[in-house]
């Protein structure tokens, strides 16, 4: 049986990827997109989501638009640089209903097989726990894409979706369902060279179109532009790793979201070696098998 997940995004380049591969994978059932502000504006990330899935045939999967910005701060870090790649055609508007209600609801009525996979600042998250505590006992698990245990991006202590809204992630964090940290130390590990983005290219689904328009982008700025070896495309990470879970290399530990450094805001604070001595609440990924990741993401995407 396929695993039912809901995604939560802010799409950029990265989930948009990542929403082919899970409307597209046979061993995903997408129960439905929730959109928060992060990459973007609202607005532009609902925008977005809804493109992508109506370009590869997907209208019936929905839409809900969620937090218009975090818990406490002012949305910063957003960047319309690659809005501009989202041409694709949009056949309709938003789900009517706000994302947190339908999360909780949705939730509150399944039998607590559902995968919950954030790929954005937790604020929906964090909304929906208020709301409705009981949403914990209702989701399998959580496999988040966020966070890292050695150094950030946004800042040199704290990834960008945690770094948005620290205070959304400490309350994911003290919730205490199960979660996945798939983190910066996983998604460096998998960076997808020019010839395997090639192979993407050369599949005929829709969606796998899509998604070699997006790569050519990243390939030009990443590695053409930038010199890496590969691009990464940090949110296939975490979806990858709800179909095969054992492409991870995880440790089981204590984590917790600084909310009042001057230098650390965002910081995920994985206790590896038990020095607190609170019980550990997250599988922290350290490192993923490329081969295992690429191979889920041809799947998904229609090889």
């Amino acid at each position: 049986m396929p695993t039912p997940i809901i995604l939560d995004v802010d799409t950029g380049y990265d989930d948009a990827v990542a929403i082919l591969m899970a409307a597209g994978h046979p061993e995903i059932e997408l129960l439905g997109v929730t959109t928060v502000a992060g990459n973007a504006p609202l607005s532009v990330t609902t925008d977005n989501t809804l493109r992508t899935l109506d370009a590869a045939g997907y209208t019936d999967i929905p839409v809900y638009a969620g937090a218009w910005r975090p818990l406490v701060r002012e949305l910063g870090g957003s960047t319309d640089a690659q809005n501009q790649h989202f041409r694709f055609p949009k056949h309709r508007e938003a789900t009517t209903g706000y994302a947190v209600d339908w999360l909780v609801d949705t939730l509150m009525a399944s039998d607590g097989e559902i995968v919950l996979v954030p790929l954005a600042p937790l604020t929906n998250i964090a909304l929906a726990l208020y709301k409705e505590p009981r949403i914990v006992e209702k989701v399998k698990k959580v496999v988040l894409m966020g966070g890292a245990l050695h150094g950030g991006n946004m800042t040199p202590a704290a990834e960008f979706n945690i770094w948005i809204d620290p205070e959304a992630a400490r309350i994911v964090w003290q919730a205490g369902w199960e979660i996945t940290m798939v983190g910066l130390d996983v998604t460096g590990r998998a960076l997808i060279p020019p010839e395997d983005a090639a192979k993407i290219n050369g599949l005929t689904a829709e969606r796998a179109r899509i998604t070699g328009e997006l790569l050519d982008f990243c390939v030009q700025r990443e590695v053409v532009g930038w010199g890496k070896p590969g691009v990464q495309i940090f949110d296939a990470c975490a979806v990858a790793a709800v179909v095969d879970p054992g492409m991870l290399t995880t440790t089981h530990c204590f984590v917790d979201v600084e909310t009042t450094g001057t230098l650390t805001a965002g910081m995920t604070v994985c206790d590896v070696e038990g020095q607190t001595g609170n019980p550990p609440n997250c599988h922290v990924g350290l490192d993923i098998d490329y081969a295992r990741f690429f191979r889920v993401m041809i799947e998904g995407l229609g090889g």
